[in-house]
């Protein structure tokens, strides 16, 4: 279970996120809404350890991201618009890297295991410099579950996919939360989103202002909405 109580964070006199909380349990996958500047990668970096919030509390199945970083990074994958891999090493190689970084036994086992997960198994020879947006995004999501995480944050998964590769990583995200996993998603494309997260969860200007199940709204009116209101103010 990921749990964000209070979390507020200022830059330069500015807020970006005001006593923000949000708990994500088993089994669940929250997408997280909100235009440019409304604080969601932020959020999602503090829930990471990469960024200090100025107060409030993460934890992940108890274990504090400031207090107990070890075991709580441990339970925690992230996955970026931005591919985190080795332009020069094959997909295979890079699996191999991540997996001794984190000390993984039965390597080779755990890398075709997520091979055939991700769909990566007749590309695990290629470079991942030259793969396309939807490779190169698989194999960021195989890394990110090297380790065998419980929580997984995704932040802005589908940029630059294809439908048939936004497709394919909706089935490994449907996967993971099937399997117990938890997942904090920031995405623009909200339809997208909607479609593998029971939750929905929108920040405006540093403040949550909106928590609701998928079931307590009308998705494709929400979702419309919503577009309408980022493009009024692009």
């Amino acid at each position: 279970m990921l749990s964000v109580c209070s979390i507020s964070k200022t830059f330069v006199a500015r807020p970006v996120l005001r006593s923000v909380s949000l708990a994500v349990s088993e089994h669940e996958a929250v997408c997280l809404c909100g235009i440019n500047g409304a604080g969601k990668s932020t959020l999602l970096r503090i829930v990471a350890g990469l960024l200090r919030p100025d107060s409030g509390q993460v934890t992940i199945h108890g274990h504090d991201v400031r207090r107990d970083p070890g075991p709580a990074k441990r339970l925690l994958g992230m996955i970026s618009h931005a591919a985190m891999a080795y332009p020069e090493l094959a997909v295979g190689e890079n699996l191999m890297f991540a997996a001794r970084l984190y000390g993984i036994p039965n390597r080779a086992e755990r890398i075709e295991e997520l091979l055939a997960t991700t769909e990566l198994a007749s590309f695990r020879h290629e470079r991942a410099g030259i793969l396309s947006r939807g490779l190169l995004q698989r194999l960021a999501i195989a890394r990110a579950l090297v380790h065998r995480p419980r929580v997984l944050l995704a932040d802005e998964p589908f940029t630059g996919l294809d439908a048939g590769a936004a497709e394919g990583l909706l089935t490994i995200f449907e996967q993971f939360v099937h399997n117990g996993g938890t997942i904090l998603m920031t995405t623009h494309d909200i339809r997208l989103g909607l479609k593998c997260c029971r939750r929905v969860a929108v920040l405006d200007q540093g403040v949550l202002i909106l928590d609701a199940r998928k079931d307590q709204i009308d998705a494709d009116r929400f979702a419309h909405d919503y577009l309408s209101y980022a493009r009024s103010l692009s």
